[in-house]
């Protein structure tokens, strides 16, 4: 998780109802300055404490090339290397693409990775695509060799001191305790805020809870999946049109934006978005400024936008599908949710909460769920925490704990309740087959709707209406 290269805006607070906070000119709010708010008592009882301590911090080393002497540090955010304005460590080398690749510190190794550059990374005579690196190796982009270290140092950490849930979100593991931190820190600021996580890790709940603690959180939450829509509704959905604007527009229609003003739009899979469409939200974004498709007058918008992705937009904009300037402007802050893989310990508490939720009057429903995820252990959770709650689902469903594992769940679908009329029994049969069958492909497919689709030989649609149906 990492704040962005333009600084947060700070708060220090007076007394107990107002803050102050400064906002930078990047964000592109005009008159950047310090501007006073409102906050709830909750904001100034955040349950984060900041502790000195030692880290391993990872440099990076111009010791050959046009840009020979320049350096940088790797901090809890991946450093992006390029010639872009917007690059951590920016070089004039003109072999070296603007996004050209990205070092992050895992434990006493440097991950080095492509970003889909033009001429790409080169370790020992070897084009890679990404590589640990230890401390002192040397690497190759465009022109430059760059030399890769580490040195320990003391800062100041922030560290979660509440309890193992904020917002709807459960995690007990340091992954999740740093990010409740983060969270608690970006929520009240003004800041867009761009998600990025695997499939299944649960982005949507980290941007309700963006939304439920911040002070917007009494406005509207608008979502938009930018997967499940066509070009052609694009505009429409995220912009409004007016009666007229084409075949079939007998009403006026507000959009996403307008029915947001004054809360938060959640644009999910917003790097599925078509370019000519980055290009009106880009608008909306910089100038609050919306126009219905049809309309030719502009509509003021208060409006705070949570985007999420499980795409690297980094190399989607190297690849020409992401506009450079939309992403900069939507990741005032960047959130990395962690995978199911590294949160240790927190398939338990996961299984449990939903066990609770999805069978609250059932004593032994808990047990069940435990039972049946000590018959998985070691599991690595492609799917994520989707995959998680299918499986806990599942679990219940069956009555029992000789599953096998999440590849073996379609076996048999529910046991044939003979204690029920043969219509009733029967629709409860395909109904819990077909919530299997869903919630298992998709599982395969790793969330991607769109291939689990594929997988299963059904109309994208078709799949959509039966996921809606089925409360998927």
């Amino acid at each position: 998780m990492a704040w962005p290269r333009t600084a947060p805006s700070v708060a220090c607070a007076l007394d107990r109802s107002t803050v102050f906070e400064r906002l930078p000119s990047a964000t592109g709010v005009a008159g950047a300055g310090w501007y006073p708010r409102r906050v709830t008592e909750r904001t100034l009882t955040a349950s984060v404490a900041f502790a000195t301590v030692e880290v391993d911090v990872a440099t990076v080393s111009v010791v050959d090339g046009p840009d020979r002497g320049a350096s940088a540090t790797v901090g809890e955010a991946a450093l992006v290397l390029g010639t872009a304005e917007q690059a951590d460590l920016r070089l004039t080398d003109r072999t070296i693409s603007r996004l050209h690749c990205e070092l992050s510190r895992e434990g006493k190794a440097i991950r080095v990775r492509d970003l889909g550059s033009k001429n790409g990374v080169w370790l020992a005579g070897c084009r890679i695509e990404a590589a640990l690196l230890s401390p002192g190796a040397h690497v190759h982009v465009g022109s430059t060799e760059l030399e890769v270290g580490l040195t320990r140092k003391r800062t100041q950490q922030p560290r979660w001191t509440g309890p193992d849930e904020l917002a709807g979100l459960y995690g007990a593991s340091r992954a999740m305790h740093e990010l409740f931190a983060t969270l608690e820190r970006v929520a009240p600021a003004r800041l867009h805020v761009l998600i990025h996580g695997e499939s299944g890790t649960g982005k949507e709940l980290v941007a309700r809870a963006i939304h439920d603690t911040s002070l917007r959180a009494g406005g509207p939450f608008v979502v938009v999946d930018g997967a499940a829509l066509s070009r052609s509704l694009a505009d429409s959905e995220l912009f409004g049109h007016v009666r007229g604007a084409f075949t079939d527009a007998r009403h006026d229609h507000a959009g996403a934006f307008e029915r947001a003003d004054g809360g938060t739009v959640f644009l999910d899979e917003v790097g599925e978005l078509p370019i000519d469409v980055q290009a009106k939200l880009l608008r909306v974004v910089q100038e609050g400024q919306v126009r219905r498709l049809g309309d030719e007058r502009d509509r003021s918008v208060d409006v705070r936008v949570v985007a999420a992705t499980h795409r690297d937009l980094r190399r989607a904009i190297n690849e020409g599908t992401f506009r450079e300037d939309l992403y900069y402007r939507l990741a005032g802050v960047l959130i990395e949710v962690p995978p199911l893989r590294l949160r240790s310990g927190d398939v338990e508490l996961l299984g449990r909460v939903f066990a609770k939720n999805l069978a609250p009057d059932d004593p032994r429903a808990e047990a069940m769920a435990a039972a049946a995820l000590a018959s998985v252990s070691g599991y690595r959770w492609p799917g994520n925490v989707r995959e998680l709650r299918s499986f806990v689902q599942r679990a219940l469903l069956l009555g029992d704990a000789r599953l096998g594992g999440p590849a073996t769940m379609l076996d048999g679908p529910a046991r044939i309740r003979t204690d029920l009329p043969f219509v009733d029994a029967r629709r409860e049969w395909v109904e819990a087959f077909e919530r299997q069958y869903l919630s298992h492909v998709i599982d395969q497919a790793g969330g991607n709707v769109s291939e689990a689709a594929r997988r299963a030989g059904l109309a994208r649609s078709s799949f959509y209406e039966l996921m809606t149906k089925l409360g998927l």
